[in-house]
């Protein structure tokens, strides 16, 4: 009987010494379709030079969709992946309390793309956070007896980020800026969907003063709109909605 090879010390032999983004995605692609993993996207905030680096083969016009609808701050998998520490499941993730019917509308139209459901795997780190997300076809993962494979994946999506790590080190890693209290609870109400003027109600403040504080936290963000900052400090875990 011939040695049975791991699947998950088969992928880290070869992404050994891989740099390339897009062989490193064919490797890594090559060896999760045996679990059934069919499309993946990965989001790794931890270099300064690459702030927001992805790699994906989610299908382009779903990714150019779910950008400009602003589905980030409404997508169940998405926010639970800055939440949570350890490996879930789309599908667990959208029956959570905290996830209403917009949920379940970035769930219907990414199913018209076949991103049916799938697992995510999140990676904190003190620079940013990693995030891979593995869509699968074959709901046979998902049942009670396919413990073993989705651990497999989960190792597998943790070798992905470190050899995606050490192709991105050559750039310092990125200081987490620091935010004044109010302009981490300024960004947390906007996190919540609340305008200017709502936000003041709340803290007692002007619009004006509101807007002053989201400006000085997006300037220190480095982002370009306050939809940005507000993503970039739940991704640095500066605010936690």
């Amino acid at each position: 009987m011939g040695i049975l090879r791991d699947p998950v010390d088969a992928l880290v032999q070869d992404l050994d010494g891989v740099h390339d983004h897009e062989h490193r995605q064919q490797v890594f692609l090559r060896h999760a379709a045996n679990f059934g993993v069919t499309r993946f996207a990965y989001l790794n905030t931890c270099h300064a030079d690459a702030p927001f680096h992805v790699e994906t083969n989610y299908p382009a016009e779903w990714a150019e969709h779910y950008r400009a609808s602003g589905y980030v701050h409404v997508d169940p998998v998405a926010q639970e992946g800055l939440r949570s520490p350890l490996p879930f499941l789309w599908r667990a993730a959208l029956a959570l309390p905290r996830y209403g019917a917009e949920a379940q509308k970035v769930f219907d139209e990414a199913a018209e793309f076949g991103l049916r459901d799938g697992l995510t795997v999140p990676i904190h780190a003190a620079g940013g956070i990693g995030m891979m997300s593995m869509a699968v076809d074959d709901a046979a993962l998902f049942g009670p007896g396919a413990a073993a494979e989705r651990h497999a994946l989960h190792l597998m999506a943790l070798h992905f980020h470190m050899a995606c790590d050490r192709a991105l080190a050559a750039g310092p890693v990125r200081p987490v800026p620091y935010l004044t209290p109010r302009e981490r609870e300024v960004l947390l109400w906007a996190a919540r969907g609340k305008t200017a003027w709502e936000i003041g109600q709340i803290l007692k403040l002007t619009a004006r003063t509101v807007t002053y504080h989201v400006e000085n936290a997006r300037s220190k963000l480095g982002a370009s709109s306050r939809a940005q900052a507000v993503v970039t400090a739940m991704m640095l875990g500066l605010i936690r909605p």
